[in-house]
């Protein structure tokens, strides 16, 4: 599936609000989501989520590498779900990257992430009341 460009508002409120919700599924369609603090965006086309994730969703990436990231922006009253193909990470540039971002954000100075996982996003939903905006 072709990546999708993140258009520079959404990269703004990705970056502002404080919490992401990360969801992964497993072969059986189990769903797993989990809250996650430190993240950033990487690139036009890709994001990272850093932090301490269950072993379920290392496992569902091994299963099943689609992902969703969503939150909500409550100044404008929208919500946003990012869909795209993760890749778990716990060593190399990838994790180093992660580290980095997740040590300058904490308030612990020896903290490490678990994992880091890098979406290349492939789709965007926006959600808002009224007539929902979609786009692929």
């Amino acid at each position: 599936m072709p990546q999708m460009i993140i258009p520079d508002e959404l990269k703004k409120i990705f970056e502002k609000v404080d919490s992401v919700v990360f969801e992964t599924a497993g072969k059986e369609g189990n769903q797993n989501a989990v809250q996650v603090f430190w993240k950033k965006v990487l690139n036009d086309k890709t994001v990272l989520l850093i932090g301490d994730f269950t072993k379920l969703n290392e496992k569902d990436l091994i299963e099943d590498k689609d992902v969703r990231i969503s939150y909500w922006d409550p100044e404008e009253e929208k919500g946003y779900q990012i869909k795209g193909i993760g890749r778990y990470h716990t060593d190399g540039s990838i994790y180093e990257v992660g580290r980095k971002i997740m040590h300058s954000k904490s308030k612990k100075p020896d903290s490490a992430p678990e994992g880091v996982i890098k979406v290349k996003v492939t789709g965007i939903s926006i959600m808002r009341p009224g007539p929902c905006y979609y786009r692929r």
